[in-house]
């Protein structure tokens, strides 16, 4: 039988051991910032798969539903508490793009980060109401380097920064967003690109992440 909450647990394992190797990478390269993106590229190993037609009503209507993530009992509908101020327009437009988040690190702490091209705005809404931390970036260049303030308004991500050596944290985060959020199948085949910004390593490029 199959055990779906045995699974997102093994996955979110999985997650948070490739963060602290991301973490290790990192420290071995002296201070050079390194990033790692996760996208949804089809397997061409696996089988077929149609890529998951999600809509903004869709993405409404399935996250009311109990899900595993709230251990199956209760509503799992969104907190309407949360104050939610997000632009209207900018966002994904449509199924044709990759899905894809993506991490930063430097020496102190690292961010995840979720561009607003892989993100339908009910999406945005709904990980701002259900995960504490997260933030629209653009609210707060002042976190920013200058020189990445035009970047940011570019691609207005939603964001949650972490202390080093929180990747089980990060990789709940991100298992929410892949799983619950954007109804990924608890299985499916990752691919991880991952380097040094400027003159550091390469690790990987569209690597699979077999489940």
């Amino acid at each position: 039988m199959f055990d779906y909450r045995a699974e997102l647990d093994r996955r979110i394992a999985q997650f948070s051991r490739y963060l602290k190797l991301m973490q290790e990478r990192r420290r071995g390269i002296g201070s050079e910032d390194c990033f790692i993106i996760f996208d949804d590229r089809p397997d061409p190993n696996g089988p077929a798969a149609d890529h998951l037609r999600e809509s903004e009503d869709l993405v409404r209507e399935s996250v009311l539903e109990g899900v595993v993530w709230d251990g199956g009992t209760g509503s799992a509908s969104p907190d309407e508490a949360v104050v939610v101020d997000l632009p209207a327009e900018g966002w994904r437009g449509d199924d044709s793009q990759l899905r894809f988040i993506q991490f930063i690190f430097n020496e102190r702490s690292f961010d995840l980060d979720i561009p607003n091209t892989t993100l339908y705005r009910a999406e945005a809404e709904i990980i701002l109401r259900r995960r504490l931390g997260f933030f629209h970036a653009v609210e707060r260049l002042d976190l920013e380097h200058p020189s990445n303030r035009e970047i940011t308004k570019r691609f207005s991500p939603l964001r949650k920064m972490y202390v080093n050596d929180d990747e089980s944290s990060a990789a709940e985060d991100m298992a929410f967003i892949w799983f619950s959020v954007w109804k990924f199948p608890v299985n499916w085949t990752f691919f991880v690109t991952a380097s040094a910004f400027h003159t550091g390593p390469r690790f990987e490029r569209a690597r699979p992440l077999p489940p």
